[in-house]
């Protein structure tokens, strides 16, 4: 019978408690519970907590093992000549003179029932084949080994083990119940007695947890500063720094003194095109596929399977990406830099995604739109970095190839704030310099700009922006660029429809098609004529506008572009106090919304569809469609639709009471008395020059008062401002 060494007695006492994973030990029980079972390799990164995790198993299973569990570190052994002898002396081998070491072992273990544990198997992998031998002398011998990479054994079982649990980043309720959460606080205590989590440090924390991504080592380590630091302070220092996460403990181990030398540990061990393939990864932000690791950093699928093998890369199973961790990512991006590889790879990266949004242009407006749109939201971040790069470098033609395809995606996904500060940005990095001719590129980002902003803010003044868009259409008319004339026109229609002047923007409109139809397909612009159509109250322009997108959308098969065609057809119809041909519109547009993930479209069409069925008098449908519109548009931080869905809200409530007195829902202060002439002939079908001369005022001063008008009434265009004063009594 096997006596019991000390090491088979006595496992390595814990100092501390284990935190978490109870879930995970549970499966592992029933894995070495499973009769077919023979070697179970626990897989992980540096730091993930393998030992403590195997340690923790064998105190739960050694019942189950008559003969008990032998624990075996292997971290600071080199070769086989050196796992022999550790192996006999872990099992109590007394080898006698001239015998065989390994067949002593073996003898040992043949009809023994014992888990044996094998501690930091990944630097001995050439000597894996030991354990196909063990396993056959002991027929009831099982081995579970941790390793930060596998080891191809056709008997080997796989278990992968991640960080501890974390906090989903959209609740922090009850964060102390996850398991980083409690390792943090259980080693911050240490480091600061009496600490107890504020609700103002919670955010900091959670943000730690997940810099590391759960991993002990790294949880561990940053606590340890909590002798010096606030979580903030801890937090801010690993987004910046690697070498932060580093202790001075006299009993750590030197491979876990910091992440720096665990990481150090894992590169060291690849070779040399795996350490090239690594670095260069750091450029990839939120993931990459396959086909953009082979054209950005050379790799090649079996490159990509060995890291992901060795634990520094992760490969998602559904979609097939792979995502390199903050912390390696620093580390790689350091290790790029001092190859001094950085430049050239950031250019194919840049490169690589420019094309990409180009080709994805075509899609977006087919039937096939909604993949498009999902598979440029999974390289967003990628794509974005792309175009800050090749701004940054003044690449005119790599932004000019990928700004429409960007502007359709933001759009179409109601990315406006994201877009409006990338277009920003283009727009004044590529603006012309001193006695440099204008790029067409500059026209786009402009265009692109001015749109994405409207969203969500309004220009002060409208000169500088004018002047800039009547420089690129002069440049394009010189040179006879099609596409920049368009753009220009558009951006200019844009602007004097903001400005209420709705003949010259459709003019500008018009002539942007006939200088380049195709910028409709994007840019939208018979959509843009319709509308100005329906805020000059010419209904019947307005929906033979709509019409043109409405078969535009259903011959390309755009769900989006349909689905606003039918938008704002009903919107039409609603003006016109058509409220159950408008929900027919509204009901198919919000579906289209719906399925295409177009959160503004659908809080939009909610809205709508409520102001619908409150005049088809069904308060209680009107309310539904509120409640899923208002919270959409705090979403998506639009004051404009957040005052919307509250206005709708009291009216909902004042239609639902006898006595309503409209003076009451006045604005704070009312208005002056040449603001109520502007909007009594705002009712009317008057022009904006001529309400100018109407009141004897200029264009300008009618523009003002209108402003005024819409900002205190909480709506956005001449038509709500009507039908808004009609429900104050106005």
């Amino acid at each position: 019978m096997l006596t019991a060494p000390s090491s088979l007695s006595r496992l390595p006492t814990r100092l501390t408690p284990f935190v978490g994973r109870q879930a995970e030990l549970e499966r592992m029980r029933a894995i070495l519970q499973d009769p077919s079972v023979r070697l179970v390799t626990v897989l992980g990164a540096g730091g993930v907590g393998k030992t403590s995790f195997a340690l923790e198993t064998a105190r739960i299973v050694q019942d189950q093992f008559q003969h008990g569990v032998v624990f075996v570190p292997l971290a600071q052994l080199g070769a086989r000549d050196e796992i022999l002898p550790a192996l006999a002396e872990a099992l109590g081998v007394q080898l006698p003179p001239g015998g065989d070491l390994q067949q002593a072992v073996l003898d040992r273990l043949s009809n023994h029932q014992v888990l044996l544990i094998l501690d930091n198997f990944e630097h001995l992998l050439d000597e894996a084949i030991l354990l196909r031998d063990i396993l056959a002398a002991g027929t009831q011998v099982k081995v579970l080994v941790t390793s930060r990479e596998k080891l191809n054994l056709e008997v080997e079982t796989l278990y992968h083990l991640n960080g501890l649990e974390l906090p989903p980043e959209e609740a922090l309720q009850k964060v102390e119940d996850y398991d980083a959460m409690q390792l943090f606080l259980q080693k911050a205590r240490q480091a600061r007695p009496g600490f107890f989590l504020k609700a103002d440090d919670t955010p900091s924390v959670v943000r730690i947890c997940q810099l590391v991504d759960g991993n002990p080592l790294g949880i561990l380590l940053a606590a340890a500063w909590m002798e010096h630091f606030s979580p903030a302070e801890i937090a801010d220092q690993i987004s910046s720094n690697l070498d932060f996460l580093t202790r001075n403990s006299k009993d750590a181990e030197p491979r876990h003194a910091s992440m720096r030398a665990v990481f150090d540990s894992s590169f060291g061990r690849l070779s040399e095109d795996e350490k090239a393939v690594f670095r260069k990864l750091s450029v990839f932000r939120g993931g990459f596929d396959l086909r953009a690791a082979e054209a950005v950093a050379g790799a090649g699928l079996q490159t990509l399977i060995a890291l992901t093998d060795k634990s520094l890369l992760s490969r998602q199973p559904d979609s097939g990406r792979y995502s390199l961790h903050e912390l390696l990512q620093q580390y790689a991006g350091e290790e790029l830099d001092a190859a001094s590889e950085d430049e050239k790879t950031l250019e194919a990266h840049a490169q690589y995604y420019l094309t990409f949004i180009q080709r994805q242009e075509a899609t977006l407006t087919s039937a096939f739109q909604n993949k498009a749109l999902d598979e440029i939201q999974a390289d967003f971040d990628n794509i974005r970095q792309a175009c800050a790069w090749a701004v940054e470098t003044r690449d005119f033609t790599g932004v000019r190839i990928a700004l429409p395809g960007l502007y359709a995606f933001c759009d179409h996904r109601s990315r406006f704030y994201e877009a409006a500060v990338l277009f920003h940005q283009a727009s004044q990095g590529l603006a012309p310099r001193e006695n440099e001719a204008i790029h067409p590129a500059w026209a786009l980002a402009l265009l692109s700009w001015y749109d994405m902003r409207a969203y969500y803010e309004r220009f002060a003044s409208h000169d500088e922006i004018t002047s800039m868009a009547e420089r690129c259409l002069e440049q394009a008319e010189s040179i006879q660029d099609r596409q920049m004339t368009a753009a220009s026109l558009v951006l200019l229609g844009a602007i004097v429809e903001d400005q209420l002047d709705f003949e010259q923007a459709i003019r500008k409109y018009q002539q942007a098609m006939q200088a380049d139809p195709s910028l409709d397909d994007v840019y939208w612009v018979n959509m843009r004529i319709g509308l100005c159509h329906l805020s000059a109250r010419q209904y019947p322009e307005a929906i033979s506008a709509f019409q043109v997108c409405l078969r535009r959308g259903q011959e390309t098969g755009e769900q989006v572009k349909t689905g606003w065609s039918l938008l704002n057809t009903g919107d039409t119809l609603l003006f016109q106090f058509k409220p159950a041909e408008a929900k027919v519109c509204l009901e198919q547009a919000r579906g289209l919304f719906e399925q295409v993930g177009t959160q503004f479209g659908v809080m939009w069409a909610n809205h709508s569809l409520g102001r619908a069925d409150l005049a088809l008098g069904d308060p209680e449908h009107a309310r539904a469609h509120a409640e899923v519109a208002a919270p959409i548009a705090r979403q998506l931080h639009s004051t404009i639709w957040i005052g919307k869905t509250e206005a709708l809200f009291k009216e909902l409530d004042s239609s639902s009471s006898t006595s309503r007195h409209p003076a009451t829902e006045l604005p704070p202060g009312g208005f002056s008395p040449r603001e109520l002439e502007v909007l009594q002939l705002l009712k009317s079908d008057l022009t904006g020059p001529e309400i100018a001369d109407r009141l004897v005022i200029s264009l300008n001063t009618v523009r003002f008062h209108t402003k005024n008008i819409y900002q205190k009434l909480g709506v956005n265009n001449r038509l709500e401002a009507i039908q808004r004063a009609k429900e104050l009594g106005l």
